[in-house]
């Protein structure tokens, strides 16, 4: 629950509802479980792999919690790794990957005429509902357990590439924020209010709600032409990486926002230069290595955050609540922003009808702590109080 009386809690509990708002509803997540044990199960069970195999795992937004349902028919991407031993890497990484190609390809295979072959990995497309990412690679040696040999068709190369360790990483950042506003204005609610059984809902740290609402803008941003869209391990990279440990959702997004303009307008001033974003775990891996060869995806890529951080801006002034609606809406949806407000509403008419929301009369502000205040009685059909 919110300590109602700050405004800068409120302002986080609307943005975290609508994060919130944006993540997969159990049924689709419970679909691709299901997908993924499937396939990494068909896989094993193939004499090649069998022997090979040390684990299989879930990378990218899954794995770091900012996963978000797809925006207006768009496909989820569930990222997932096939990561064999290292004595695999004497087949090579075009050869693991020829055989996984066959294995999924084989006459009597479910996945046979659902394949695309990517740059990569393979894709997997489940009717218009989700695609699943399979890479299979052998981890590099045995002192480097999360670091593994993946075959890169459109570089013509092999990528050191380190995902587990990139997941732990973002994670770890997340975490720097011990008590983020609203987990501590939780705890505080918690000493008067004891929170219903079936409350199960779990904060997630302002890093990963920052994530998931840039995500979302970025989907916006590139509905209409999405030929330069910005990579989603870019924007969760990039965020980690200029996070300051802010506690509140808000300063996450305004600190992440703010820094990338700052940084591209420095290096503006500086032929040939550019923001690059490496992965933290392995600094040999930049996951923005296109943007030399392709500079439209880095033009594209900067004025997306510009127009994000000149709306963020206006957003700042305060200049009341339809402007800041209207703000809102235009970067994350009006949708999501709908439902958490209406979310946010009947948090408060909940609280009306247990006569536990009081006003303070000389300002007229609510809060849910009774100190000398007037207690606001529930709203009746008519408008009248009961």
């Amino acid at each position: 629950m919110t300590t109602i009386e700050d405004p800068s809690t409120q302002l986080d509990e609307l943005l975290d509802k609508m994060a919130e708002g944006l993540q997969l509803d159990d049924t689709r997540y419970d679909r691709m479980k299901s997908a993924y044990r499937a396939v990494h199960e068909f896989v094993l069970e193939d004499p090649f792999f069998k022997s090979l195999v040390k684990e299989t795992y879930p990378q990218g937004s899954v794995k770091t919690e900012t996963a978000n349902k797809p925006y207006e028919g768009n496909e989820f991407d569930l990222d997932t790794i096939i990561q064999l031993r290292p004595d695999a890497g004497r087949f090579g990484p075009q050869e693991i990957r020829k055989q996984l190609e066959r294995r999924l390809r084989e006459p009597g295979s479910r996945y046979r005429n659902s394949l695309i072959s990517k740059s990569r990995c393979v894709r997997i497309k489940y009717a218009g509902d989700f695609h699943m990412d399979v890479l299979a690679a052998s981890q590099r040696n045995n002192s480097c357990p999360n670091t593994v040999l993946v075959l890169n068709k459109e570089m013509q190369n092999v990528d050191i590439s380190n995902p587990r360790g990139h997941a732990d990483w973002f994670i770890q950042q997340a975490n720097s924020v011990v008590e983020s506003l609203l987990e501590k204005a939780d705890r505080k609610r918690a000493i008067e209010i004891e929170r219903l059984p079936n409350d199960n809902f779990r904060r997630k740290k302002p890093l990963q709600r920052a994530v998931q609402l840039l995500k979302r803008y970025r989907d916006i941003y590139f509905s209409n032409d999405d030929t330069f869209k910005t990579s989603s391990v870019i924007l969760t990279t990039i965020a980690g990486q200029y996070h300051r440990g802010e506690p509140s959702i808000f300063d996450t997004m305004d600190g992440i926002v703010g820094r990338i303009v700052s940084n591209a307008n420095f290096y503006q001033s500086i032929p040939g230069q550019r923001i690059k974003v490496l992965n933290p775990v392995n600094q040999l891996e930049d996951f923005t290595s296109k943007w030399d060869t392709q500079p439209e995806y880095y033009n594209a890529f900067i004025d997306f955050a510009s127009h994000l951080n000149n709306e963020w801006q206006k957003f700042k002034l305060q200049q009341g609540v339809l402007t800041e609606s209207r703000i809102l809406k235009g970067l994350f949806g009006e949708d999501i922003y709908n439902d958490a407000t209406s979310a946010a509403m009947s948090q408060i008419s909940n609280a009306r009808a247990s006569k536990s929301l009081y006003q303070i009369p000389a300002s007229g502000i609510l809060t849910s702590q009774p100190v000398s205040r007037s207690i606001i009685k529930p709203n009746t059909f008519f408008g009248d109080n009961a």
